[in-house]
């Protein structure tokens, strides 16, 4: 199915696509409720963080999921979205009726999209979007701190204009081990096909800023890498391969294998374009 149909069927039956939440890194689960895109709720010892917010007729199953790790989505203190799809932000305004303390970040360039003109580039379809505020934007200077996590965030443009990737570490207190986690923000070269950049007007140049952001990213060292959609970095087969112990999503070179797949399928979109750099 293409991005477009998997969002549909999440939203029109959320219970088929039902997914319990998980550890992912010592502080960090799993809880977007659904298979197919991710939500991350990081446990920072001084309230809680989410990362992205999947669906709006989802969003019961994140909030489930929250709760059934024992934690209150009252006590969140920070919406950091990856950027402005539907299917990674569509919950946004309602968990901040929830938690009304949480600020919410966005890249800037992804600013416009909550235009009232360019809110379709959000993607809404036939589902209810709910319009919401950003209070900060991202800054590579200046890392997200919130009680044991400084999160830095990196501008990775090419999904989105706005599209941001996050890196931070986490340690396990009853080993003393310190694992680097990261997640990209936006691996999808759906929208950067000839077809998507023609429809909306979106500058082909985001294929090249893809492309350095993408490179410059491949070098961290990670030793847990989160997806955006789960099928990205395989958490769901490694999940199943090992079980919910031991952090079954550690892989030292799992990060840079994702980067090397991505890169492959940039050149061969280029490869194929009528449009040439």
């Amino acid at each position: 199915m293409r991005p477009t149909e998997y969002m549909r069927a999440c939203c029109d039956s959320p219970w088929d696509w039902w997914q319990p939440p998980f550890h992912v890194a010592p502080h960090v689960y799993y809880v977007s409720g659904n298979r197919w895109v991710g939500a991350y709720l990081f446990d920072t010892g001084d309230g809680l963080l989410l990362l992205d917010t999947a669906m709006q007729p989802t969003l019961h199953l994140l909030v489930y999921s929250i709760c059934t790790l024992g934690f209150d989505p009252k006590d969140i203190r920070a919406i950091l979205l990856s950027h402005a799809h539907y299917d990674h932000c569509g919950g946004a305004r309602f968990l901040q009726g929830l938690a009304p303390q949480a600020r919410i970040y966005l890249g800037e360039r992804d600013l416009f999209f909550l235009e009232e003109s360019h809110q379709s580039l959000i993607y809404p379809d036939r589902y209810p979007f709910t319009p919401f505020a950003v209070d900060e934007v991202y800054r590579e200077d200046t890392p997200i701190v919130q009680g044991r996590f400084s999160i830095h965030t990196f501008s990775t443009p090419g999904h989105t204009p706005g599209c941001t990737s996050f890196y931070f570490e986490d340690t396990d207190e009853a080993t003393g081990r310190v694992y680097r986690c990261a997640m990209h923000g936006g691996l999808g070269l759906n929208t950067l096909s000839d077809g998507f950049l023609r429809h909306t007007g979106l500058p082909v140049s985001l294929r090249g800023e893809y492309r350095r952001s993408m490179e410059r990213l491949r070098a961290l060292p990670v030793d847990i890498a989160l997806g955006s959609h789960p099928e990205n970095t395989s958490m769901l087969e490694r999940l199943k391969q090992y079980g919910d112990r031991d952090y079954p999503q550690c892989d030292p070179a799992l990060w840079a294998e994702m980067a090397d797949s991505f890169l492959a399928q940039l050149d061969a979109l280029e490869q194929q374009s009528a449009f040439k750099a």
